[in-house]
């Protein structure tokens, strides 16, 4: 496991747990102080600021097998593949979503579902799972409620995937 990987499961849950105590802390201090925790997430994961304000569910372990079972051989190059199939279903899905191009929506869901699931990002394969019912059902107002976090997470998601070093090494 390469030490950044480490580091961001690490990360990741320290920000679940951060996240199942979030509905327990109600006065305006504690949700103080849990913010000052996240802030400090966000520093501690120096590239990986989607802890505390992109990705809420995150299973940094699928990312991990994926580059591990890919090899450092060629996990530099699934790294690269990964952030330009994001980027081009992120230029879709907006685009999509600002023409109402309910096709295109259906397929950048399609893929999205595919590619978030196999990286760890588990609230959005399920944002893009909803997006999917979404553009079947053509439904305007689900979608504007839909598609900024979905966005979000997507962006998130690609400047994450970014900034992941491949592991070094031999392969697994």
């Amino acid at each position: 496991m390469t030490q950044p990987l480490g580091k961001l499961e690490a990360l990741t849950g320290l920000y679940q747990a951060v996240a199942a105590v979030r509905p327990f802390l109600t006065t305006s201090d504690e949700q103080a102080a849990l913010q000052l925790i996240e802030e400090t997430m966000v520093r501690l994961a120096d590239s990986a600021p989607p802890l505390a304000s992109g990705l809420k569910q995150f299973d940094a372990t699928r990312l991990h097998h994926l580059l591990q079972i890919t090899g450092p051989e060629l996990a530099a190059e699934l790294l690269a593949r990964l952030t330009e199939d994001l980027t081009a279903t992120e230029a879709k899905l907006a685009k999509g979503a600002g023409d109402l191009d309910w096709k295109a929506l259906r397929e950048g869901s399609h893929v999205l579902i595919s590619l978030s699931g196999s990286v760890g990002a588990i609230s959005l394969q399920e944002m893009a799972e909803s997006l999917n019912a979404i553009a079947h059902a053509r439904d305007h107002g689900a979608l504007d409620r839909l598609m900024p976090p979905l966005a979000g997470e997507l962006a998130v998601l690609i400047r994450l995937i970014r900034s992941t070093k491949p592991p070094e090494g031999s392969a697994a």
